[in-house]
């Protein structure tokens, strides 16, 4: 499973989650929103098939999610329990669709990792655009 491009692009992300526009950083708008909310589904079907073979020790993926509402969503509000609702819910649904830790089931974590990779790269790609090359300046 490819997780270190996607570990790094998360890192960079919750980094930076919380900063503002006071520091050039562009708006959180529905585009954000919505990439939050899948990154919360992912990290949640991811962590359903971790614990399912590996136990309940594993916490691999739930420790992301804590980092991105420390970061993301630290205070009691509707997008911190928008994030929880959308990570316990796909746990529960990624669950149900495991029951068993089968190569199936593997794939399926893989998968996940890479799409939480693609939205974590969308939205750092919106919290780090490149710079304009052409006006001499740096990337």
């Amino acid at each position: 499973m490819k997780k270190t491009g996607f570990h790094a692009l998360l890192l960079s992300l919750l980094l930076v989650g919380g900063t503002s526009t006071a520091q050039g950083l562009p708006a959180r708008g529905p585009d954000y929103f919505r990439d939050a909310a899948d990154l919360a589904r992912v990290l949640g079907a991811a962590h359903a098939i971790r614990v399912r073979c590996n136990g309940n020790q594993d916490q691999y993926w739930r420790d992301y999610m804590a980092g991105m509402l420390a970061y993301e969503a630290p205070e009691a509000g509707e997008l911190r329990k928008s994030l929880v609702r959308e990570f316990n819910d796909s746990f529960k649904r990624v669950s149900d669709d495991y029951p068993d830790c089968d190569p199936y089931a593997v794939a399926a974590e893989a998968r996940y990792a890479e799409d939480g990779q693609e939205i974590a790269t969308r939205l750092a790609t919106h919290y780090f655009p490149k710079r304009d090359r052409s006006n001499g300046g740096p990337e």
